[in-house]
């Protein structure tokens, strides 16, 4: 006595094998029904107001830079000359807003 190394039913095979062959009959006549009709149209998009405004918004940010550099300098400078006011109540109140909302 033989034991089968798949043990896949037969059955369960041939419905496989119908179904296959179904879809190819089905695929088959989605083409020469497509073939003798007319051709489909394009699709086309519009985007809104919106989303052109966005659209031009986001390519405007991406062409600044990250950093504005004469800004910084600026500020370097003040710093180094000593006439930049630092104001540590200010300071301490942004850390305390800055970890409550990490924490939130």
């Amino acid at each position: 006595m033989t034991s089968p190394i798949n043990p896949i039913n037969r059955s369960t095979t041939d419905a496989l094998n119908s179904n296959g062959s179904a879809k190819a009959r089905n695929q088959e006549a989605t083409e020469n029904s497509s073939s003798n009709s007319r051709p489909a149209a394009e699709d086309t998009v519009s985007l809104s107001d919106q989303s052109l405004q966005v659209r031009d918004l986001q390519q405007t940010l991406e062409s600044l830079p990250e950093v504005d550099a004469v800004k910084v300098e600026a500020i370097k400078q003040e710093i180094a000359k000593g006439n930049y006011p630092l104001d540590p109540e200010r300071i301490a109140q942004n850390l305390i807003k800055l970890e409550k909302a990490l924490s939130e």
